[in-house]
């Protein structure tokens, strides 16, 4: 998807519904080959979802917490759009009842194609916001295409209402996501069930309030950290039993969800510890109290900036006390999985 994004500019990005068109279009030359590598593919964790485009957020924010690779398509009605249209010519011998030599007949025929979706902007929105994740092969979004005649598709350039759409064969999709809830059709990977159902319900404030943005952004970033935090997750989730009763079912959830949050709590507060530790906040000025941050969160993030220094020791004496202290502190949470849960709650409480 990198070609696709690289060649928006930044005026084609400013039109959001346009975003969606040239997606369409781009995608539609080769999202055969897409599918067929969906379907040939015997990773476990490599899910297709179909979903209406109002839980398009919290279904890619959530189901990539413990996917590989997230196949993400709308279902039900919305309105076609006109992508492009192609022409190819039959030939056929001509019909002679007198023996002479004639040419062969020809028919040009004229075909539509298009793509079904319930809002264009929305969509386009979506595709900007989720760059990141599109951008890492985490995450791809496939259209539901069409194709017909003319009359089909009714005027140049005005969308028409399209009937309910299957969004991909049952090969391509294999849960459907109605009111919050992931419904299994295919039954072929039962450890994509037994993670991607449960993660839809479980409590996570530390995404629900954070933008597809910047929870797009976080992952990107913190991609070692991210793998870390979602093989936790797995395992978590695959520890829940199938045979539970409803009742149960919720309660170990709610048990996983709290594992969570104390972890989380617990990484918070080291963080915090080693931030406002006497040996960090000795530096006192403005310079070091910024270096104190860095080191405790993205210690690598000072490298560039020792690089810089290293010859003008005199004036960068802020930023050897703030290295010499932290470098008795244990860094392990800043590479672990709980480092990334703790940017993604950063980031939501700005």
């Amino acid at each position: 998807m990198n070609e696709f994004y690289d060649s928006l500019s930044e005026n084609e990005r400013a039109f959001v519904p346009g975003v969606a068109l040239k997606y369409g279009r781009t995608v539609n030359s080769y999202y055969q080959r897409l599918l067929n590598a969906k379907a040939a593919s015997n990773r476990p964790y490599y899910v297709g979802l179909s979903s209406d485009m109002g839980t398009f957020e919290q279904v890619t924010k959530r189901v990539v917490l413990v996917a590989d690779t997230v196949l993400l398509s709308e279902h039900g009605v919305g309105a076609m759009h006109e992508l492009g249209m192609r022409e190819w010519t039959s030939t056929w011998p001509a019909s002679n009842t007198y023996g002479a030599d004639v040419p062969d007949e020809e028919e040009t025929q004229t075909w539509r194609y298009g793509m079904v979706t319930e809002d264009l902007a929305k969509l386009g929105q979506r595709l900007l916001d989720a760059e990141p994740l599109l951008r890492s092969g985490a995450v791809w979004y496939g259209p539901v295409f069409v194709e017909g005649s003319r009359g089909r598709f009714g005027s140049v350039g005005e969308p028409t209402q399209a009937g309910p759409l299957p969004s991909f064969s049952d090969r391509s999709i294999d849960f459907v996501v109605e009111h919050g809830r992931a419904v299994d059709l295919t039954g072929t990977k039962p450890l994509a069930s037994r993670v991607v159902r449960p993660i839809l319900e479980i409590n996570l404030p530390f995404i629900d309030g954070l933008s597809l943005s910047d929870f797009a952004h976080v992952t990107s970033e913190e991609f070692d950290s991210y793998r870390q935090h979602r093989d936790f997750m797995r395992s978590q989730l695959l520890e829940l039993d199938d045979a539970l009763e409803a009742v149960d079912s919720q309660v170990a959830l709610e048990r996983i969800a709290l594992a969570i949050r104390d972890e989380l709590n617990a990484a918070t507060a080291e963080m915090s510890s080693a931030a406002r530790s006497r040996a960090l906040s000795r530096s006192g000025a403005v310079l070091g109290t910024t270096s104190a941050v860095l080191a405790a969160v993205r210690p690598e993030a000072l490298q560039g900036a020792l690089a810089t220094s290293a010859t003008i020791a005199a004036g960068a004496t802020g930023l050897w006390p703030t290295i010499q202290a932290f470098a008795d502190i244990k860094p392990t949470h800043t590479h672990g999985k709980w480092h990334y849960v703790w940017a993604l709650q950063k980031k939501a409480a700005r």
